[in-house]
């Protein structure tokens, strides 16, 4: 559903918030597998309070696909993937090259950059519409796990009445397209319009910074052998 917006920089308040979302999905989803993979270096730090880390990297991962949820929500009154391909495709006059060089007029190179093509291929945008839709069937099955797991509890499936997510498992490699499908969606319409990407490097800073706590932790530990006896 097309979101009614009014100038160009409401539409920049959505791309923004956005990939707001789209950020800190991938960041969720990065800090659990790299807990995860760190498991194996540092076996006896994780021991010493398994509660705790079993908590958190499952807070980690229903984080993660809570915005996984948002980002691909097909509710027609929410901000996401598809509406916000919607609304662009009822606003590509913003997408012009007039718009364009009144966005970047302080820029000292908008000659140059309002020469590439910035105005979305009809075609492609609707292809792309059906990829962030239920006609994908990856982004299909997190619906339904959305509906019956992880936005809601469905009873049925408590109480092993319905098999749905036995018969339509959401699998780690589909959790991983979805995030990487959504920050290459954003990017496209965004490289158009704004001129920036948001590099699938530079996330949430400090993001890495579990690997300072569980070093301090080995090396205390091999400081006092006595810990670990």
């Amino acid at each position: 559903m097309e979101i009614e917006i009014q100038t160009g920089a409401e539409l920049n308040l959505l791309l923004k918030a956005l990939v707001d979302e789209i950020v800190k999905a991938n960041s969720y989803y990065r800090l659990v597998s790299g807990l995860e993979n760190a498991v194996p270096d540092y076996e006896w730090e994780f021991r010493q309070a398994g509660v705790f880390w079993h908590l958190t990297q499952n807070a980690l991962k229903d984080a993660c696909l809570i915005s996984l949820c948002r980002i691909y929500d097909q509710n027609s009154e929410t901000l996401n993937l598809f509406n916000l391909l919607h609304t662009i495709k009822g606003n590509l006059h913003l997408f012009s090259e007039p718009h364009f060089r009144e966005r970047f007029k302080n820029n000292a190179f908008v000659d140059s950059l309002a020469q590439d093509k910035r105005t979305p291929e009809i075609d492609e945008l609707e292809s792309d519409m059906e990829s962030v839709s239920c006609r994908n069937q990856t982004v299909k099955k997190l619906m339904i796990w959305r509906g019956n797991i992880i936005a809601h509890s469905n009873a049925n499936v408590a109480l092993g009445k319905n098999k749905i997510l036995d018969d339509k498992p959401l699998l780690e490699a589909e959790i991983k397209q979805l995030l990487e499908h959504s920050l290459k969606m954003f990017n496209k319409y965004s490289s158009l319009y704004r001129n920036s990407i948001q590099s699938d490097a530079l996330f949430i800073l400090g993001q890495d910074d579990y690997k300072n706590l569980l070093l301090r932790l080995k090396r205390r530990d091999q400081a006092n052998p006595k810990l670990t006896s």
